[in-house]
């Protein structure tokens, strides 16, 4: 019997010159600067010191503090292709839960990170294919063939706050992280030589934030993400001369948010946020700096929100600064939230950045947030 592998690569051959002009490119998830949760992404992120609900398990958890009942919600991309939900999460509060004074809050999320999707050739200056390899190392640069890959964040988080006088609170978060990718094609440097691989990595990753209320107007907040974070990662690989395996370690960066909101009346508040990512990850030392700013009004039935995302540096020791291959410098974001006895709505507009550059036009994406409150 002919092995399932070689199998595959003399299908792949026999395709391969009939689908590698079909070019097709889709990147979905929480890492590509929007982050989750419709109301959060419509305030542009600017959340550390805002969210104030279930999605801030994902934008700083010590806001879990804030909830007065227990929650379950459920996030999506309207127009998403590749992933059904990005986010899914449950937070109990519960009398049972406080200890010493101390109100505490547990919640569980489940996260997709990423879920990308490339067919055909890509250069490697072009933006798909240096995004690629940020956020998938050991990708080719140069390559003809398909790519899918999907990162899964399980993620359990405690937060505490004083029962009687909440002027702070903080909480811990861990994080199974999951990934897996899989490739199919050919590179330039061997183009001749049709490659399968497939990766799986696994990692455990912690989280730290921090609220201080230091008045009724002034908030300010602090989200460290990705603490000391290491992939375990296993590939097989195999081409012409065979099967092989590989296993080796890779570093996560390390996610810091700073924000600050001012609630100037009732109604209005505003939000900015300071987010660098620095660190190893795989062979590139990279460096992301990104400001948030929001603003959010509040009528009697509904809040009106916008935003603006900033990128301020997208850097790495191996690759040219991805700011500059952005469609635009900034990315604005508008949206809309109601509130009844026991559901929150959430909807989001905003402009796709990567999404936006591979269609050569605006990519208008909505996202909508449901929490149900018990």
């Amino acid at each position: 019997m002919v092995p399932i592998l070689t199998r595959l690569i003399l299908l792949f051959v026999l395709l391969f010159p009939f689908t590698a002009n079909a070019r097709t490119f889709k990147a979905e998830g929480s890492d590509l600067l929007i982050g989750v949760g419709a109301e959060q992404m419509a305030l542009g992120g600017a959340a550390a010191a805002t969210t104030d609900d279930i999605y801030s398990i994902f934008w700083n958890p010590a806001g879990l503090s804030e909830l007065k009942e227990s929650q379950f919600s459920i996030s999506k991309q309207i127009n998403s292709s590749l992933s059904p939900i990005n986010f899914l999460a449950l937070s109990l509060v519960s009398d049972r839960l406080n200890f010493f004074g101390l109100k505490t809050t547990l919640s569980f999320a489940w996260i997709s990170r990423l879920h990308a999707s490339a067919t055909g050739a890509f250069k490697e200056d072009e933006l798909e294919s240096i995004f690629l390899r940020y956020a998938l190392p050991g990708i080719p640069g140069n390559f003809d063939g398909e790519i899918e890959s999907k990162t899964k964040d399980y993620r359990l988080s405690w937060a505490l706050t004083p029962i009687h006088h909440p002027k702070w609170s903080f909480a811990f978060s861990v994080s199974r992280i999951e990934c897996g990718t899989a490739f199919c094609g050919v590179t330039a440097n061997d183009p001749g030589n049709v490659i399968i691989s497939s990766s799986n990595a696994t990692a455990f990753s912690f989280h730290f934030g921090a609220k201080y209320y230091y008045n009724d107007a002034l908030t300010f907040g602090l989200n460290v993400e990705d603490i000391d974070t290491k992939l375990d990662v296993d590939i097989t690989t195999t081409d012409k001369t065979g099967t092989t395996k590989t296993t080796y370690v890779v570093p996560l960066p390390r996610d810091i948010a700073i924000g600050v909101m001012w609630q100037t009346s009732p109604e209005i508040k505003l939000s900015l946020d300071y987010q660098w990512l620095s660190g190893s990850y795989g062979e590139y030392e990279i460096l992301f700096k990104v400001l948030r700013g929001g603003f959010s009004y509040k009528s009697d039935w509904l809040t009106y929100r916008a935003g603006l995302i900033a990128p301020l540096a997208l850097e790495s020791n191996k690759i040219e600064n991805l700011k500059d291959k952005l469609p635009f410098p900034l990315v604005p974001t508008v949206g809309v939230g109601w509130v009844g006895d026991h559901f929150k709505l959430d909807f989001v507009l905003y402009l796709h950045p990567l999404m936006s550059h591979n269609r050569n036009k605006p990519y208008p994406t909505m996202d909508i947030s449901v929490i149900y409150r018990f």
